[in-house]
């Protein structure tokens, strides 16, 4: 038995509190080799009098919970195994695993390796066992309650506006300063945000996630210059009380995007810095590297720094970049602003949520501090991390509620990218594997509250990374509404926009004529279909095998009412695939067209053809 690849964690991912009393527990073993695990757990403390009329207990073998785990995931080199221990009345547990292959089986333990025997000795052994000491209630990860029912819809503020410009500057990059005070002019404001909320209703979207509205002097607004007011490009803070009351009028929720890791270059304390260098006392709000150095490089123009080669950079930024400045969130000086900036919107302006910038480059803990303010605020408020890694350090209760799952959106590209000229192509196998490896990394409740998304204002659009095939893109968004978790939408690519690296954050398109109509409906009814049928949020979720070499997928979805089997032909070519037994004579509905099935053993499939079907009980 490879025991080098058998891997475990007390306390990780691998072993947490699910709820106050019950612990979910995973066990990893290479790949097709182990046949069967089963889990052994009980009480540490489970002694019972002998019986004897002596003082003496022995370990109540009796009370030892025998659960078989069920092969969950695969990963590309691991079986994962999942068992749920429900009903801990006394919050302790301890607990080892039987492993079995074909030809071996063994007591896997915290410290040894044992061939399994049944003598009292070795297989109770509760010195061997791994330990959960405690569920403590107050370490555990809750999120609110109406995030994994939220399908969001990211805005970027300029450029979501009223008509599309003229002069083509719906094209022009995304960074591109022609654009700063765009918004005056074609209406890209929160006015105009407010005269969409209808559109956004009827689309189906029930929360909104706005990129930075703070007053800056980009059009990007990542460069803060003061956290307590909208750029008057977007308005004022009046308006905004304004677009989150309509919003919440129309049950849809509001998220605002804070850059807490760096300031702008025009922000007060920096600017203070910059005049008065050692003596201002903002000095230490920053990390200037050099103090006997000239602090900034080169020469301004239009108040703005150079371009600074980073071996010359003499203090801390977000990237190598002199106009934004890195906080040092250790000092109570900066602390304390953002701390109130975070707090100020929810009071004020009852926001929903923060999605937090750059939040990996932010010590843990900041991060501690400000969710305990802000929940005290507002225990229902949403913390999300801009983390395009496995983020479970920053979700265990402690910090965030959900990070931006890019580990998400990573296979789902792979798959369904037209080929691998701007990335990895994965096959089906890869792309299950994948898949499997991200819904094993995370807790099952952090699954459900973890922001997924096929592409943002820092990637290439959808359409672009399918090669311009809407077939192909409608898929990602079957697979999107149908995986756990808090789906979101990004402005315009529902309507089939477009849009590379340097010019993802065009003018929204309002022609109808210029409109992927066909993708925006189909859409509409797959956020419809999310919200009527528990099955599509699920975190049950596991691939059926199909026994075929087409880049065809198919997975289940189970809850206690309902089944859902979901079928993906990613190819240009028809195919007929042979149906795995257990549908073979079910009775399903199609939820997309309505029609009633009773499938025989096989199903043709038209090219980038789907089914997403609900068993008939």
């Amino acid at each position: 038995m490879n025991f080098s690849a058998i891997i475990h964690e007390p306390k990780s991912a691998l072993s947490y509190a699910y709820n106050e009393s019950t612990l979910h527990i995973r066990l990893k073993t290479a790949r097709d080799e182990v046949k069967k695990v089963e889990l052994m757990a009980v009480d540490p403390f489970n002694w019972i009098p002998r019986g004897d009329d002596t003082p003496v207990y022995d370990f109540d073998k009796n009370s030892v919970i025998h659960v078989n785990m069920l092969k969950d995931q695969e990963t590309d080199f691991y079986d994962c195994w999942f068992a749920e221990i429900p009903d801990i009345k006394w919050k302790r547990t301890k607990y080892c695993f039987i492993v079995e292959n074909d030809s071996e089986k063994y007591i896997i333990g915290s410290h040894d390796r044992i061939p399994y025997t049944e003598g009292e000795g070795i297989l109770y052994n509760l010195n061997n066992y791994f330990n959960y000491p405690y569920i403590n209630e107050e370490d555990l990860y809750l999120a609110p309650d109406w995030v994994s029912d939220t399908i969001w819809y990211q805005i970027f503020p300029e450029r979501f506006c009223n008509g599309s410009p003229e002069d083509g500057r719906d094209v022009l990059p995304w960074g591109s300063d022609e654009l700063d005070g765009y918004s005056k002019k074609f209406g890209g404001n929160l006015t105009g945000i407010i005269e969409k909320l209808d559109y956004i209703k009827e689309c189906g979207f029930n929360g909104i996630y706005l990129n930075p509205i703070f007053t800056s002097p980009s059009s990007h607004k990542y460069d803060t210059t003061d956290y307590f007011s909208v750029d008057e490009e977007f308005g004022d803070n009046e308006i905004f009380g304004r677009l989150v009351e309509e919003a919440h009028n129309r049950g849809i929720k509001v998220m605002l995007d804070a850059v807490f890791n760096h300031c702008g270059f025009f922000h007060p304390f920096w600017q203070d810095v910059l005049k008065n260098g050692v003596n201002s006392r903002y000095y230490d709000c920053f990390y200037i590297l050099d103090a006997d150095k000239p602090i900034l490089y080169g020469k301004l123009e239009n108040g703005m720094p150079e371009d600074c080669p980073k071996e010359y950079l003499n203090y801390r930024t977000f990237a190598y970049t002199q106009s934004m400045p890195k906080w040092n969130t250790g000092n109570p000086i900066v602390r304390e602003h953002l701390l109130k900036a975070a707090v100020y919107w929810i009071e004020q302006y009852h926001i929903d949520g923060w999605r937090l910038d750059v939040s990996n480059e932010i010590s843990h803990d900041f991060w501690r501090e400000f969710r305990k303010r802000v929940k005290a605020v507002n225990p229902d408020v949403y913390i999300l991390g801009e983390n395009w890694d496995n983020s479970y350090p920053w979700l265990q209760g402690d910090q965030f509620d959900g990070v931006m799952n890019y580990e998400f959106t990573t296979p789902v590209w792979n798959f369904f990218r037209k080929d691998g000229r701007n990335g990895v192509k994965y096959h089906a196998r890869e792309f299950k594997l994948a898949v499997g490896k991200v819904i094993s990394d995370y807790p099952k409740h952090v699954t459900n509250n973890l922001f997924n998304l096929l592409d943002s204002h820092d990637t290439e659009r959808i359409l672009n990374v399918a090669g311009g095939n809407s077939k192909a893109v409608i898929l990602t968004y079957i697979f999107l509404f149908t995986y756990p978790g808090t789906p979101c939408v990004y402005y315009g690519s529902e309507i089939g926009m477009e849009g590379g690296n340097h010019s993802n954050r065009q003018c929204m398109i309002w022609e109808e004529n210029r409109q992927n109509k066909e993708l925006s409906g189909i859409i509409q009814k797959l956020i419809n279909l999310r919200k009527s049928y528990d099955s599509f949020k699920t975190v049950n979720f596991s691939w059926v095998t199909l026994h075929s070499d087409t880049e065809t997928v198919m997975y289940k979805k189970v809850t206690k009412k309902e089944t859902l089997y979901v079928l993906l032909h990613n190819e240009e070519e028809e195919v007929i695939i042979k149906l795995p037994e257990e549908l073979i004579g079910v009775e399903c509905k199609d939820l997309m067209n309505g029609s009633n099935i009773k499938f025989g053993k096989k199903v043709k499939l038209s090219p980038y053809d789907y089914r997403i079907l609900k068993v008939n009980f």
